[in-house]
């Protein structure tokens, strides 16, 4: 699975390109494989976006977004990136579903999955431990059905 991911030299949108991340700069893994997001105009890294968990014999994964650099976000960056890893994931590899854990306590991050269109599935209660104070994570996912009844993939 991840070979088929990395056998691309990078993705492409208008404005973004994703290169993979060197498997020594991994740190969770086999079954994961992470992308830098590079903003076209001046090749500038703004951040990465991870397919985690991957589960190619269930056709299934989980993703995670990350823009360190604070002044590109919400410019739409982290939106073109989901769509790129989306089409690949569905379009390409034919996946039946993409799913998010997200701490309960980051709802930019939260409102961004439901404005691409991901549903909520379920909360796991306590279930991530940060600044030593337990929070929910919010689970979120995305179907096959629903990412092509969007009509984003065209």
């Amino acid at each position: 699975m991840t070979d088929t991911l990395n056998s691309a030299s990078f993705l492409d949108s208008d404005r973004i390109q994703l290169y993979p991340l060197p498997e020594g700069e991994r740190t969770d893994g086999e079954g994961s494989v992470w992308y830098v997001i590079v903003r076209k105009e001046g090749n500038l890294p703004i951040g990465r976006i991870g397919i985690i968990h991957c589960h190619p014999e269930w056709k299934n994964t989980r993703l995670q977004i990350v823009i360190q650099d604070v002044e590109k976000r919400r410019q739409g960056y982290g939106m073109e990136a989901l769509r790129v890893v989306e089409r690949l994931l569905f379009d390409t590899l034919a996946y039946q579903r993409i799913a998010v854990r997200i701490a309960a306590f980051n709802n930019d991050a939260v409102q961004f999955f439901k404005k691409a269109g991901y549903k909520l599935e379920g909360v796991q209660e306590q279930g991530c431990l940060y600044n030593n104070r337990f929070y929910d994570v919010i689970l979120l996912r995305l179907l096959r059905d629903e990412y092509f009844r969007k009509g984003v993939n065209s």
